[in-house]
């Protein structure tokens, strides 16, 4: 009995984070399976971000198409008179004299095929250029040609099939692509809340290993200013530190960029400090959720028996702090940092919907929503929906992760 206790024992030191890992598909059923799904999400937003100039379609900042365009759509059509031979396909629109709506999504594939553009305001005015010869062709969008060509007979034809690329999300009310701006705003959503964790991780954790461990004045003093801040609502904290933050921020940098001699123009200024700004905003309101859970803990783990061994045996306090308890609160430091990044996610889309994020036109979720919900009356709901459920997913990524994480790193499971 005694050989196969030792055998046991052996058997369960050997198992590795990965066999726990994979042990709790077992132990935790659809628990785990939750946990997995937040992880593939995290994995996919990451990738997300770093292959984002090559996912993008287009320039997030910059116009390709005509406004709101809808989900799916975005192809053209070529309109010639009746009996022009020359042009069979937009591939003969080279040095062509071709007739687009402005701001258009035809106007941009006339170009891009390298013929000279007329613009028009009025659709129908392009049409009756074509009519009476003004322009040799015109590139409009596909479903405009079944209705205006029956005005004028047949002394216009559609050559070819529709061509160019669609929208997948479509576009905002200014042209650009939405599927452009939400995986290159995935950049700047994860760089705040990632940013703001750590940095409030940082503070935090380290607030709290010192109240824990030290006790006293120094104990009460940090107690009252983290429950201070935490007495506060979260997001309203976080608009006010934005608010009063934002112009000093914005001085501090030129100041500082002035005494290196770097040379940064006034939107790279702005883009800066609009995340500096969030991110401190956000890293305050969130210090004091670390302070209490990382202070609660060192209460109890420096009672414990073996804490109390070493203290007998001469161990100094530093030696106590960073080998005998610190260690044991990491596990719960991880998940309250996952958990936590989905909270700055929530905070940053709300700081970015009233004007207190970055600056436009830097891809953003929560400005996109803030521009978007004044069409939303008008039928224009893709410019809302889209990057909504973007946050929300990303969101649930880290807090089905950080859950779940909270079980897989359990001990418990080193038991089965």
């Amino acid at each position: 009995m005694a050989s196969q206790s030792v055998e046991s024992h052996v058997m369960l030191e050997d198992v590795g984070l990965l066999a726990r890992f994979f042990r709790g598909a077992k132990w935790y059923g659809a628990e785990w399976y939750i946990t997995v799904f937040g992880g593939v999400i995290l994995v996919l937003i990451l990738l997300m971000t770093i292959l984002a100039p090559h996912l993008a379609p287009y320039d997030p900042v910059k116009s390709v198409g005509s406004p709101f365009t809808a989900p799916g759509e975005g192809r053209q059509v070529l309109i010639v008179r009746t009996g022009e031979e020359s042009i069979q396909g937009p591939g003969d629109l080279d040095g062509v004299l071709v007739g687009v709506r402005a701001n258009s999504t035809g106007q941009f594939r006339a170009l891009e095929l390298g013929a000279e553009v007329k613009k028009f305001y009025d659709i129908e005015e392009c049409f009756q250029a074509l009519a009476e010869g003004q322009v040799g062709a015109i590139v409009v969008e596909e479903a405009l040609g079944p209705q205006f060509m029956p005005a004028y007979g047949d002394r216009l034809k559609q050559v070819g099939e529709p061509f160019g690329r669609t929208f997948a999300l479509g576009t905002d009310n200014l042209g650009r692509d939405i599927l452009s701006r939400i995986i290159f705003g995935a950049r700047a959503v994860l760089l705040v809340a990632v940013m703001s964790a750590s940095f409030s991780a940082l503070v935090g954790v380290t607030v709290g290993l010192l109240s824990g461990f030290v006790g006293g004045t120094l104990d009460r003093v940090f107690s009252l200013i983290m429950d201070s801040i935490y007495s506060f609502p979260g997001l309203i904290l976080a608009i006010a530190m934005a608010a009063v933050l934002q112009l000093q921020m914005q001085r501090v940098l030129r100041n500082v960029t002035a005494a290196i001699g770097a040379s940064l123009s006034g939107d790279q200024i702005a883009v800066m400090t609009g995340t500096m700004t969030t991110t401190v905003a956000i890293a305050v309101v969130y210090m004091p959720t670390f302070f209490r859970m990382v202070r609660g803990q060192v209460l109890a783990i420096k009672q414990q028996l073996y804490v109390e061994a070493a203290r007998s045996l001469g161990a100094r306090p530093s030696t106590l702090l960073f080998r005998y308890v610190f260690p044991n609160v990491i596990a719960s430091i991880v998940v309250i940092f996952s958990v936590n990044i989905a909270d700055a996610i929530l905070t940053e889309a709300g700081l970015s919907f009233i004007g207190l994020g970055l600056p436009p036109p830097t891809p953003d979720w929560g400005y996109d929503i803030s521009k978007g919900r004044q069409f939303l009356a008008a039928g224009q709901w893709w410019m809302v929906t889209f990057p909504g459920l973007m946050i929300v997913l990303v969101a649930m990524g880290f807090s089905m992760f950080g859950e779940g994480l909270s079980e897989i790193l359990n001990p418990r499971l080193t038991e089965a």
